[in-house]
């Protein structure tokens, strides 16, 4: 077996990152075609017996150890469905993290909410005390983005959420299945959604989920998801059947899930535990390779950490580069694994774009009509910390001999750059 002292002599690529796309076979495919003989792709009703949804949110439920879930077309469709639980409008600051993806912030402006920037720490997730230093009266929630596969600090973040009394939403759309404190990461908030975007854990293309204990909020984002529609397979799940009544009834959109995404979901839900087992167990082996390196650390990491990427953290922006060369160079594929950013950057946010200037939160005489989003003023660590990591991926078809190879890579990095 081949160690960090090993010589580098790899020429093949390494396997696809991808996680739950690169498993996708036979098992998508008998599902899917359960849909097709009963020619019902629309979840509720058809020519046959559609269940493919349901049955994936029932199994979902059971795996996160959550009381409610709702599949639904996106994860940013699921974001939508619980600042839509929460009542989030107007009036409203939602904190999230400053690097992040665009649905996050989205999904706060077109409800009408006021998006407020917290800063990052070194575990590339939201700095619990920038989130409690950026807390107004008018904070209602705050979004919290377990970033690649990594659990933020949700002691602190909860503990500083209960405080104030502020709603937590988990985006858990990079870490589906990941856990903190033996906790599935999305059930230690009021709300967690996942999204099934082909670059996360698991994936149908396009899909999301969206997961409570809370039975109102439940209802609320059942409502929001299917045009302010409750239906029966809802209802029958709560115990508040008083929730069915008309009187709570209310505008909503249409994200709803369909059968062919459902089963496409069965199938990829029945392969996380693969997943997270040989991605783990490929990041454990490369952390304790290195763990006394004098070049860089890891990033924090929490034992529920899905273990998809590797983060390598410099002292300065130059060493990271340089070291980020000498891997490249070796054919290592090091670079993003996430195409989230500094978001108060780049200039759709900078300029408060919106379909209609004078919306809400952003229009004239709006809470956000003066807001400057300016990452060096707001959140002066976002870029400096991100500028000092290097990355590269691991998925589930990464074989020892891969890791072996990485390992022997990193080594080979190390003594270029340190002359040792």
């Amino acid at each position: 077996m081949k160690d960090k002292t090993s010589s580098y002599n790899r020429t093949r690529p390494y396997p696809s990152r991808y996680l739950g796309a690169s498993l996708i076979g036979g098992e998508e495919i008998r599902e899917l075609l359960d849909v097709v003989r009963e020619k019902s792709p629309f979840r509720h009703y058809g020519e046959g017996n559609p269940g493919k949804v349901e049955k994936f949110e029932l199994e979902a439920a059971k795996f996160l150890n959550s009381r409610y879930t709702l599949g639904v077309s996106s994860g940013t469709g699921a974001l939508f469905c619980a600042l839509a639980a929460l009542s989030a409008g107007v009036g409203d600051e939602v904190i999230l993290s400053s690097f992040n993806w665009y649905s996050d912030f989205n999904c706060i402006v077109a409800m009408g909410a006021l998006p407020v920037f917290a800063d990052i720490d070194e575990s590339l997730n939201m700095d619990p005390a920038d989130f409690e230093r950026k807390i107004t009266p008018r904070t209602k929630a705050v979004i919290v983005t377990h970033y690649q596969g990594g659990p933020a600090d949700m002691d602190r973040i909860m503990a500083i959420a209960k405080k104030h009394g502020i709603k937590v939403i988990e985006d858990n759309a990079q870490a589906f299945g990941g856990e903190y404190k033996g906790k599935k990461l999305g059930t230690i908030g009021d709300i967690g959604i996942a999204s099934f975007q082909t670059n996360k854990m698991l994936t149908c293309g396009e899909g999301g989920l969206l997961y409570t204990d809370n039975e109102e909020y439940f209802i609320r984002a059942v409502r929001y998801h299917d045009l302010g529609t409750a239906r029966d397979v809802f209802i029958n799940r709560i115990q508040n059947k008083e929730l069915a009544n008309e009187d709570f009834e209310f505008a909503g959109c249409q994200f709803r899930m369909s059968e062919l995404a459902g089963a496409f979901m069965l199938a990829q839900l029945r392969k996380l535990p693969t997943i997270l087992e040989r991605c783990r167990a490929g990041h454990r082996r490369i952390r304790e390779a290195f763990k006394d390196s004098s070049l860089f650390s890891f990033r924090p990491v929490d034992e529920g950490d899905c273990g998809i990427t590797v983060f390598m953290l410099f002292e300065t922006p130059e060493l990271a580069a340089r070291f980020h060369s000498e891997l490249a160079n070796r054919k290592i594929p090091v670079g993003t694994t996430s195409a989230c950013c500094s978001l108060p950057d780049t200039k759709r946010i900078k300029n408060k774009g919106m379909v209609n200037k004078n919306n809400p939160p952003f229009g004239p005489g709006f809470a956000g009509e003066y807001m400057v989003y300016d990452s060096a003023a707001v959140c002066p660590n976002t870029s400096k910390i991100r500028e000092r990591y290097i990355s590269f991926g691991i998925g589930p078809l990464y074989t020892d001999e891969d890791i072996n190879d990485i390992i022997c890579a990193i080594g080979e990095a190390e003594k270029a750059v340190t002359g040792k």
